[in-house]
């Protein structure tokens, strides 16, 4: 087949998933392995070599990434019965003061809290957002778009969230340089997007036309599921079972780049490992603090968010494994030179474009990850700028198609605009400071 008729195909393949997911409201799941198929018989694997594609590539991905973000997400939920998210924010408040508290806030939803789902931190803290802005008379415009922000980061950007660790993956990241990278990009990126928005609301945001002026009780919600503990213990210890992985991923990563691989150390780096770890000691402290019966809810209730967020990582890969096999892959390559910015504007413009178009950060970033992954490997560039250039991009323009764009309008009571405004503004303006810090990178590395 030739190679415009290859490119043909794989823009069909996409404009299609974007389509059927906007426009027919289908599935997402469903819609990516409706396009792998097509990809796959259009291009000329055949019936049994598309089926194949389509069930080794989801099993090669859950092999690699499904327990590590099953693990993330059971260990926020932990995170969450236990009090220890909304103390961690109160202690960024003390530390940063009340003049600076979107940078508390900011900082702490991306670095902290990266373990929960969005939607499921963003409904944590949209009411610890609120009461800071009443506490220390900030704008909800500022304490807002850097929730928002952070949320983004967090999520995107940061280990163990959820979709850093499906791109990490589908770009064959190390999860060690993709937590160094991550976390020095993200925070730069948080404080640089949150000083810009805040500055920006300045001039724009009206209160009149930007706020919705309901009392919808949301004061007075429970932040988290958080209950009340019938021990304490400093919060040092309640932090361990984030801290430990960490810490344990990161001596790995640094052992292996000093070319003194030790095996226990190893052992105890690799994600999965360090993650179980983390998971056991999260397990123990909810029981000490609180009872047996809260971990099993708390587990529960991780299980079931983790369940949606496997499977579309899985179908995912099902089409990353039929883009690589159809070469469409080396045909992209060709039109890129190597060393230059060019991998890393194409993967922050087509997830920016898909985000744009179908609304989800989840999946545009890992989308874009999955048809760049082919390109990338020999052009020179680090996987892990492309993996943030990707998540740079997909940050960039969420608005009415995207599910979290009305539970920020709901959840800190803005009018239609002002959720443009808090959600929409600030999420692009974090899009482009990530990008322009990853070009820099790519620049001096």
């Amino acid at each position: 087949m030739s190679n415009s008729l290859l490119l043909l195909h794989t823009a069909i393949t996409v404009l299609g998933i974007v389509g059927l997911i906007v426009g027919a409201r289908l599935n997402p799941v469903i819609v990516l392995v409706l396009g792998s198929l097509y990809l796959g018989l259009a291009t000329g694997l055949g019936f049994e070599g598309t089926a194949k594609a389509v069930t080794t590539g989801f099993g090669d991905l859950m092999a690699e990434v499904g327990l590590i973000i099953g693990f993330g997400v059971l260990l926020g939920s932990l995170l969450s019965a236990t009090g220890t998210l909304q103390r961690i924010v109160e202690l960024f408040l003390k530390a940063f003061g009340k003049d600076r508290s979107p940078y508390a806030l900011g900082l702490s939803a991306g670095v902290v809290f990266p373990a929960i789902y969005f939607d499921v931190a963003l409904v944590m803290l949209a009411p610890i957002a609120r009461s800071v802005a009443a506490r220390t008379g900030a704008s909800v415009a500022a304490v807002g778009g850097a929730l928002a922000i952070g949320l983004e980061v967090g999520l995107l950007m940061v280990l163990p969230g959820a979709a850093a660790l499906a791109i990490s993956g589908s770009l064959g990241v190390g999860l060690g340089m993709m937590l160094l990278f991550g976390i020095g990009i993200g925070v730069a990126s948080i404080v640089i997007a949150v000083f810009l928005h805040g500055r920006l609301m300045r001039r724009t945001w009206n209160p009149a036309k930007d706020e919705a002026h309901v009392d919808d009780g949301i004061e007075g919600m429970a932040v988290g599921s958080a209950e009340t503990p019938k021990r304490t213990l400093p919060l040092i210890v309640l932090v361990l079972p984030v801290l430990v992985p960490l810490l344990l991923i990161v001596l790995g990563t640094v052992t292996e780049t000093a070319g003194a691989r030790i095996g226990w150390i190893a052992f105890l780096a690799d994600p999965v490992v360090a993650l179980l770890i983390g998971l056991v000691l999260g397990c123990a402290i909810t029981v000490w603090t609180l009872s047996r019966d809260a971990v099993e809810r708390a587990l529960n209730k991780g299980a079931a968010t983790s369940g949606t967020i496997l499977l579309f990582t899985g179908v995912a890969g099902s089409l990353g494994e039929v883009i690589s096999r159809t070469g469409v892959g080396d045909v992209v390559s060709g039109l890129f030179h190597a060393g230059s910015a060019s991998p890393l504007l194409l993967a922050w413009l087509v997830a920016a474009l898909l985000r744009l178009a179908q609304g989800s950060g989840s999946v545009a970033a890992i989308t874009a990850a999955t048809l760049l992954a082919p390109v990338v490997g020999g052009l020179g560039t680090a996987p892990v700028l492309v993996a943030l250039a990707a998540a740079a991009g997909a940050s960039f323009g969420g608005h009415v198609s995207d599910n979290t764009f009305w539970m920020f309008r709901t959840l800190l009571s803005l009018s239609t605009r002002g959720a443009f405004q808090v959600y929409t503004v600030a999420q692009s303006i974090m899009s482009v400071v990530a990008l322009a810090l990853v070009l820099v990178a790519d620049l001096v590395s």
